[in-house]
């Protein structure tokens, strides 16, 4: 499969992860694993080599940027108690964020890519980007020890400090 063609399907696979997320919020953490994996192996496989072609350069480091956006998004989100009545709000935010990141790379920048490249490299590329995928979505980091005093956080358990949209009180 190219590069391209193995984007687009994983952006499939992530806009469900979305819609899923948004009626059961047990799903976001692995809506978050696939497009933290995605995000890094597309720069990998893709972005660091169309940033090579000067006429490619501005688009790669624009999506890349965006990105970037979408992680610190993600970052806000994972702070968030999930239970809280207004985290289904940080589910819609980096959904529609990313929605529209992921409709702009194949209206505009996979087209031009696919223009770009050797259809040989577009499959290299593709190969490489769904083994890193496959390998990375398999990986389950360890579960962080009871033991760990967590008494400072509980002294700013009722405020949302950082998370933008005010109290947490109910």
């Amino acid at each position: 499969m190219n590069i391209v063609d193995a984007l687009v399907s994983h952006h499939e696979q992530l806009r469900d992860l979305y819609r899923q997320s948004e009626n059961d919020t047990s799903i976001f953490e692995q809506y978050i694993q696939h497009l933290v994996v995605h995000h890094t192996m597309e720069e990998k496989y893709f972005y660091d080599f169309l940033e090579k072609i000067g006429s490619a350069r501005h688009d790669a480091l624009e999506a890349v940027n965006e990105h970037h956006i979408i992680e610190l998004i993600i970052k806000d989100a994972q702070g968030f108690p999930r239970d809280h009545h207004n985290f289904p709000i940080k589910i819609e935010g980096l959904g529609e964020y990313t929605n529209h990141h992921l409709d702009e790379e194949e209206s505009e920048i996979f087209p031009m890519a696919a223009a770009l490249f050797a259809p040989a490299d577009l499959t290299t590329l593709g190969g490489l980007f769904e083994e890193a995928k496959a390998r990375l979505l398999n990986i389950e980091l360890p579960d962080v020890p009871k033991q760990i005093d967590t008494s400072g956080a509980a002294a700013n358990r009722n405020t949302a400090f950082g998370l933008g949209i005010g109290s947490l009180k109910t």
